[in-house]
């Protein structure tokens, strides 16, 4: 743990200059970098334990959010442009607001062989090392390891159980006939102090809205949305109950 540490703090040092905080870009004559030697690019810091050669290679951070049935990621994702593979320590710092509802002490690093928002891809380093007072999270990898995309994630067991009375529709069918046109928590309106999150299956969100009114009719910036399931995040008295689960929007033939 103390080296991880260490080694982030030292990649923070040494890569502290503005532009070297821009995206990695590596061109086609590629990148050696010498084992033990501290990488680091927006808030992703590796150490290769051995001599790593890069080509043709380009990593992104992105505000993706993997939709996991039992685990919800942060909105942080490190995605490269082809699957890379690494051996050392890799640690990621991210933001506070990033953390999606999740404890920052119960996060997990996952990553993924390919480009992917869908949790059966990724695999999960339930041995990761947590800071959570200075928001970052590591982990030493004593044998190689395939990635394309690098998130983190919490378990459902972290998350405090949903309040027993909020009781969720999981369909609508906005055809405006007066039936299921809008989502319908029932009793949400005693919990006021609420934040609604709506994702689609590559984790965009479609809709958030704070102190959520039973008022979502299945639109997205003026347009309606396809038929399909859609994941929500509901957020409850500041993080004291979060629920969640799925909504699947049907149209009439």
């Amino acid at each position: 743990m103390k080296k991880i540490i260490a080694s982030l703090s030292l990649g923070l040092l040494l890569f502290g200059a503005t532009e070297l905080q821009a995206q990695l870009r590596i061109n086609s004559e590629g990148l050696f970098i010498q084992g033990g030697t501290v990488f680091s690019t927006d808030g992703l810091t590796l150490v290769p334990a051995n001599n790593w050669v890069l080509n043709n290679l380009s990593v992104n951070k992105q505000q993706t959010v993997v939709i996991f049935p039992k685990f919800n990621s942060i909105q942080r994702m490190y995605r490269f442009s082809r699957p890379a593979v690494f051996q050392g320590e890799l640690a990621m710092s991210y933001e506070d607001i990033e953390l999606n509802g999740n404890e920052a002490k119960n996060l997990l690093l996952a990553y993924s062989k390919m480009t992917s928002s869908t949790a059966k891809d990724f695999m999960l380093v339930k041995e990761s090392v947590v800071n959570p007072e200075q928001l970052f999270i590591g982990q030493l990898f004593p044998n190689a390891i395939t990635f394309a995309d690098l998130t983190a994630v919490s378990l459902e067991s972290s998350v405090i159980s949903p309040y027993v009375d909020l009781v969720a529709n999981n369909m609508i069918t906005p055809n405006g006939d007066g039936v299921n046109d809008t989502w319908v928590v029932k009793n949400i309106k005693l919990y006021p102090n609420n934040e609604l999150k709506i994702f689609d299956r590559e984790g965009r969100v479609v809709f958030s809205m704070f102190g959520y009114d039973n008022s979502w009719d299945g639109m997205f910036n003026g347009n309606p949305l396809k038929e399909d399931t859609y994941y929500y995040i509901l957020t409850i008295d500041s993080g004291k109950s979060r629920k969640t689960g799925f909504i699947s929007i049907v149209k009439d033939k």
